[in-house]
């Protein structure tokens, strides 16, 4: 190695963006966007930023079928924006209102927490719903026939209300 830099292969210049750098100017250099854009962009416009949307596969179900849906986030500024979350589970789905299908109340930390997207980011998550109705611990029921709203929202500490949608499908 000492013969590399006897040789001086390795031309170091500032000006030159395709030389080689030292490390600690690379580390000075660097800019960290997502919290620059936490500290200028507001909460209620960052909450403002994010599109919700949640799809079904079909529009109506058999009893007992499986339900598959997706659900997309889409951050619509050019810059990273950072949503601060009452949980650390930075969104949820419902069915009918109930947590994931679950008439029990769901068990999470009051932790708060964050969930980050890159600019003009979207998320995409895929999701399934067995068709039927948490009642106890250890019970189950199939969802009633007839229209039933399927819900998903992200949990935000101020600004939430535009962060939600939903569809509904029917069970024949």
């Amino acid at each position: 190695m000492r013969r590399v830099y006897e040789s001086e292969a390795l031309h170091r210049d500032d000006d030159d963006p395709f030389s080689p750098v030292e490390e600690e100017q690379k580390s000075r250099n660097h800019i960290n966007w997502t919290n620059v854009s936490h500290a200028i962009v507001p909460q209620f416009l960052r909450s403002r930023a994010i599109a919700v949307d949640i799809q079904t596969t079909k529009d109506s179900y058999e009893p007992d079928e499986e339900i598959h849906f997706g659900v997309t986030f889409a951050n619509r500024l050019p810059i990273p924006v950072t949503l601060v979350t009452r949980t650390p589970k930075p969104w949820e789905w419902y069915v009918d209102g109930n947590p994931e299908g679950s008439k029990l109340p769901p068990n999470h930390p009051q932790d708060r927490n964050t969930f980050r997207f890159a600019r003009s980011e979207r998320k995409r998550f895929r999701r399934s719903w067995s068709g039927r109705v948490r009642v106890a611990e250890n019970e189950w029921r199939a969802a009633e026939r007839g229209k039933h709203t399927l819900s998903v929202e992200i949990d935000a500490v101020t600004g939430a209300e535009n962060l939600r949608a939903e569809t509904t499908f029917r069970i024949e």
